[in-house]
C-alpha cells in the first residue's frame, strides 16, 4: 500500500515520544526524565520536519499532519485484535477495509 510505511514510521516515533512522556511523568525528578525529555523532543522534530518538508506535496503533508493528530495507540490495537480473529474473519475484515479505502458505503448489521 502506497504511504503505509511513512504512515507507520509516524505512527511509530508518536508512540515512542509518547512513552518518554509516560516515563517522566512517573519519575519526574530522575537523570532518567532529563534524557527521555531530550528524546522526546528530538521526536517533535522529527516529526515537525516530516510535515514541513518542502519537497513533499501539499496534500502528503496534510496527510500526515492528521495522522500526527491520531490516536498513535489506535493502530497497534487494531493489530492486536485483528490477531484475535479468525483467518476467514481476517478475510471477512479485509474485503470491508478494502470497500472502505474505495469509499463505498458500507452497512452493519447485528446478527
Amino acid at each position: 500500500m502506497r504511504g503505509s510505511s511513512a504512515i507507520s514510521m509516524i505512527h511509530h516515533l508518536r508512540m515512542a515520544k509518547e512513552y518518554c512522556e509516560d516515563f517522566i511523568r512517573q519519575h519526574p525528578d530522575s537523570r532518567g526524565a532529563v534524557k527521555f525529555l531530550e528524546y522526546s523532543r528530538r521526536f517533535n522534530w522529527i516529526l515537525n520536519d516530516i510535515i514541513t518538508y518542502p519537497h513533499f506535496r501539499e496534500e502528503v503533508r496534510e496527510g500526515m499532519k492528521k495522522e500526527m493528530e491520531s490516536d498513535p495507540f489506535s493502530y497497534q490495537s487494531l493489530v492486536e485484535k485483528l490477531a484475535l480473529l479468525s483467518p476467514q474473519q481476517r478475510i471477512d475484515l479485509e474485503d470491508v477495509v478494502e470497500m472502505l479505502l474505495n469509499n463505498e458505503t458500507i452497512k452493519v448489521e447485528k446478527l
